[in-house]
């Protein structure tokens, strides 16, 4: 679907500057949330080191690449885009909230900027993004 590549651009487009080395994903003591803010995390590293197949392959759900593939395009290629388009990558997990095997991300983009929900479904046991709207 239309939809996917806008919402991604949304949360990864910001104009603020470096959080610092301290992880999100270290805040959380339950390990679900952690693994949750990780691949918030995981989603910023692989911005900022230009990997859109590590993105595909790696973090976005199964459902969310396949609408990418479905809308004439595909994942990597998409995901290079945005990542062109992107002017920053920094993400911090404000709050993650867990309900069975689908999980809900606060996510906010720089040091001042919007925060937004980013969603997650387990897949083979490892959550896996199925909507970056962030912020």
């Amino acid at each position: 679907m239309r939809f996917a590549v806008p919402l991604l651009l949304a949360l990864l487009i910001a104009g603020c500057t470096s959080q610092g080395a301290t992880s999100s994903a270290d805040k959380f003591a339950n390990a679900d949330e952690r693994a949750v803010a990780q691949k918030v995390e995981d989603l910023e590293t692989a911005g900022k080191r230009n990997k859109p197949d590590d993105i595909c392959s790696n973090i976005l759900a199964k459902q969310l690449v396949d609408q990418l593939n479905a809308a004439g395009t595909d994942c990597p290629t998409e995901m290079k885009k945005a990542i062109e388009d992107a002017s920053d990558f920094d993400l911090e997990v404000v709050k993650v909230t867990i309900s069975g095997t689908t999980a809900t991300a606060q996510v906010k983009r720089g040091k001042d900027g919007p925060t937004g929900p980013m969603t997650f479904s387990q897949e083979n046991g490892d959550w896996r993004a199925t909507s970056l709207s962030g912020g």
